[in-house]
């Protein structure tokens, strides 16, 4: 076997360009070798021509061939933006459970106990001291001044035995004095005498069982059944006192609220 210099034909270009440069052959498979026409050579572009994109598939860029036995990448996590919103529209905020509207704040002009008309004076003697619940209705006064209404009665009775307060924890408030005076009814309201006697009183909560808070008290604002603080205490208003009577159902979900309401649930 003769060493062949790889210059000397095309046909052996191709081991001269993978780096071998003789290589031993016999006679025989030389002369065949260099018996073989010359392949017309093609011209090499200078700038490799880029391929047609096809439109069917996917834009992203195909990740280089991996080296035999090396771990497969670690997969790319890409946070998907938003689409955009329309001009002229914000952004959703979390709905937010509305809070109860307060109240207008309580007059201040309350007098003090040596100042009211001796029918306050002598009901607040009558009264429990420092009660933490105060109750009030229409026509309250005409019930605590002797001639009583039998359904109140009976009510207040009930009201009192379901509700199971300790005595002395509660107490009883009129919006108005008894007997009436020219002008007053049971739907009559000394807003200020009523709120002097609660401030006096100062309990934790006062239930005012008459449908809607009367306007005199300037607790406009309150809704029924939606507990609302003024001016350091809770007042809640309930459905009127002559329709709980008259609607056992109602009157029952009334006392699981207050009670849920008293527990501090």
């Amino acid at each position: 076997m003769a060493p062949v210099p790889l210059n000397i034909a095309p046909a052996f270009r191709p081991w001269r360009q993978a780096g071998i440069t003789y290589l031993l052959l016999d006679d025989e498979v030389r002369e065949r070798l260099l018996a073989r026409p010359e392949p017309a050579v093609e011209p090499v572009p200078t700038q490799p021509i880029p391929p047609r994109p096809d439109p069917m598939r996917s834009d992203r860029r195909q990740p280089p061939a991996r080296p035999a036995g090396s771990p497969p990448p670690r997969p790319e996590y890409r946070q998907t933006p938003p689409p955009p919103r329309p001009a002229g529209t914000r952004a959703q905020e979390p709905v937010q459970e509305a809070a109860p509207r307060p109240a207008r704040p309580l007059r201040d002009d309350a007098l003090p106990p040596e100042q009211w008309p001796a029918y306050w004076k002598t009901l607040l003697k009558k009264t429990p001291s420092s009660p933490s619940l105060v109750w009030t209705y229409p026509s309250l006064s005409r019930d605590l001044g002797g001639d009583a209404d039998a359904a109140h009665r009976d009510f207040l009775r009930r009201l009192l035995g379901d509700m199971a307060l300790p005595k002395g924890s509660h107490a009883f408030w009129p919006l108005n004095r008894y007997p009436y005076g020219e002008g007053e009814s049971e739907q009559s309201v000394d807003a200020r005498l009523f709120l002097s006697g609660v401030s006096v009183l100062n309990p934790e909560s006062v239930i005012l069982m008459c449908g809607q808070a009367p306007p005199e008290l300037g607790l406009d604002g309150l809704s029924p059944l939606l507990p609302s603080i003024v001016g350091g205490r809770r007042f809640v208003v309930t459905p009127h006192v002559d329709d709980l009577i008259g609607q056992p159902q109602r009157y029952a979900q009334l006392i699981t609220f207050l009670k849920a309401l008293i527990a501090g649930r």
